[in-house]
């Protein structure tokens, strides 16, 4: 987990559904061969994260939901990668 003034960022997918559940929406970066969620930073974050830490409870169809609909992204981001990937790469004849 990282905070600097203006952006949360967590490499923890169950956090990230969590936060996304209660309303926070990640952008996706991707950063080596990992993805990051980063959100905005702010009050209603950090009391979202402080539920988070202390157990929260949520319906768990939600949650699954959720953690399902970030996998979907972080897999749509590596197959566009995968691709770029193949247009750039050389081409031998």
């Amino acid at each position: 987990m990282l905070k600097n003034n203006d952006k949360f960022t967590t490499l923890d997918a169950y956090m990230a559904g969590f936060l996304t559940l209660k309303g926070h929406s990640p952008i996706l970066i991707k950063q080596g061969q990992k993805i990051v969620f980063s959100f905005d930073a702010g009050e209603a974050l950090d009391k979202t994260i402080n539920e988070y830490q202390n157990g929260a409870m949520v319906d768990a169809l939600h949650f699954t939901m959720a953690i399902k609909q970030l996998k979907s992204k972080i897999f749509s981001m590596k197959m566009e990668n995968e691709n770029e990937d193949k247009f750039n790469a050389p081409k031998y004849r």
